[in-house]
């Protein structure tokens, strides 16, 4: 039971974010990495996952490409 329950969670998170996966998938092909930029706010134009949807931590960009 605990197993379908993680199982559900994941396939929620992974539908809710997809733009953000999708987006951070095509920059790992760009040899992007995650880079913390400390607290910043949100940009409605940067795919992103926020922390009270108002403040992100790490960041893909910028990178060389």
């Amino acid at each position: 039971m605990v197993a379908l329950m993680v199982v559900f969670g994941i396939a929620l998170f992974s539908q809710d974010n997809a733009e953000f996966m999708q987006d951070m998938n095509e920059k790992k092909q760009w040899d992007c990495t995650f880079t913390y930029v400390g607290k910043q706010n949100a940009r409605p134009d940067v795919p992103h996952i926020a922390v009270d949807n108002k403040y992100v931590y790490f960041s893909m960009e910028p990178c060389d490409e």
